[in-house]
């Protein structure tokens, strides 16, 4: 794809700490292009594998019935457009830069029919869904002076670390004509980094400390209430 436009973009900030007690953030992306046309941005986190499990009830007992491996999935996924998706007649484009979540590109059961390695992946999409890592509704990107454009970037408290990729696109009658990418670097810091690192580096530890405090959490409750009762 060669773009003789020009897009321009910049963050607020390129980074995002997650500390305890993180609620999210909200970036602001804004920039300026040359030419007239829609502006899509989308957000996508670090990919990696992800297991499903499809459950089957026997007996009253939900059980695992069978399960796959997919990967290469974004752990995150964030879209804002100047006009809905669906009115920029820009189908094809969409569909090759993964734009909307139902373009979103996974690996894995090739071996399965389509139809029903559509249902694996609606799974874990709805699953992203719900835990707050996908967003289904798109967010706004405003215009101005058919030049100028910002957006509000929202990240949830869902947020793993690593590097998120912002890519921004201007449509222009169904075509991409510029195109421009951007980083995040999300990474943990304070006291939920310190946590982090004895959790991977060495969970003997970090096991021995989880007991204990819950061992002293139990105590100090049934403490109170003996007390309260007294």
């Amino acid at each position: 794809l060669q773009c003789k436009e020009i897009i321009i973009a910049d963050i607020s900030d390129n980074k995002i700490d997650i500390d305890v007690g993180f609620k999210g953030a909200k970036l602001l992306f804004f920039g300026v292009i040359d030419d007239e046309g829609d502006i899509v941005v989308s957000v996508t986190g670090p990919r990696k594998a992800v297991k499903v499990r499809k459950k089957e009830k026997k007996f009253g007992v939900w059980l695992n019935k069978d399960s796959k491996v997919f990967y290469d999935v974004p752990t995150y996924y964030y879209v804002a457009t100047s006009k809905p998706l669906e009115d920029l007649n820009a189908n094809q484009a969409l569909l090759i830069n993964q734009v909307g979540i139902e373009n979103i590109r996974f690996e894995g059961a090739e071996e399965k029919i389509k139809e029903e390695r559509d249902l694996w992946k609606s799974g874990i999409i709805d699953s992203m869904i719900n835990s707050g890592r996908y967003f289904a509704e798109e967010g706004n990107i405003k215009i101005s002076y058919k030049r100028l454009f910002k957006t509000e970037l929202n990240f949830s408290a869902e947020l793993i670390d690593g590097e998120y990729l912002v890519s921004s696109l201007l449509i222009k009658n169904g075509n991409v004509v510029a195109a421009r990418r951007s980083y995040i670097n999300v990474s943990k810091s304070g006291y939920g980094e310190k946590i982090y690192k004895m959790a991977m580096n060495n969970s003997f530890s970090y096991g021995l400390i989880s007991v204990f405090i819950s061992m002293l959490f139990g105590f100090a409750v049934h403490e109170t209430i003996r007390r309260a009762n007294a």
